[in-house]
């Protein structure tokens, strides 16, 4: 991969991580509602994104 690629691999990782981050710290504020159970899956999915995009970037570097 080129190096563009690569540094939109790891901006994307990035953005990622920071995003379900800031959810996480909105989660816990909320009381346990529908709302709560919808966030959480949404920064689970975010998280296994982020892993994914990760996971590809261990494989260019190796």
């Amino acid at each position: 991969m080129n190096a563009l690629t690569i540094a939109e691999l790891r901006l994307k990782h990035a953005q990622l991580t920071e995003r379900a981050e800031r959810l996480e710290t909105r989660w816990r504020t909320l009381p346990p509602t529908a709302k709560a159970v919808a966030l959480g899956k949404e920064i689970k999915a975010l998280r296994e994104q982020a892993a994914d995009y990760g996971e590809l970037l261990k494989g260019v570097q190796s």
